[in-house]
């Protein structure tokens, strides 16, 4: 199996993916004074707009379980 760049692993696109276009991808989010946005703000995303921004793994903790287990 051939190793991809980043470069082109950010080229790929998924089935039906709309790309990042009128998500906002500055900042960052998760918890804590260091990061721009909350989890919070995260999962009021679209599921598009969640693959576009850089998130912790914070917001993927017990507190938000209910927005990713589904």
């Amino acid at each position: 199996m051939k190793k991809l760049s980043r470069t082109k692993l950010k080229d790929i696109k998924g089935k039906e993916q709309q790309g990042c276009s009128g998500c906002p991808t500055g900042g960052n989010y998760g918890d804590g004074p260091e990061y721009t946005n909350s989890c919070w703000s995260y999962w009021a995303l679209s599921p598009n707009c969640r693959n576009c921004v850089d998130v912790s793994a914070d917001c993927y903790g017990p507190d938000y379980s209910d927005y990713y287990s589904k």
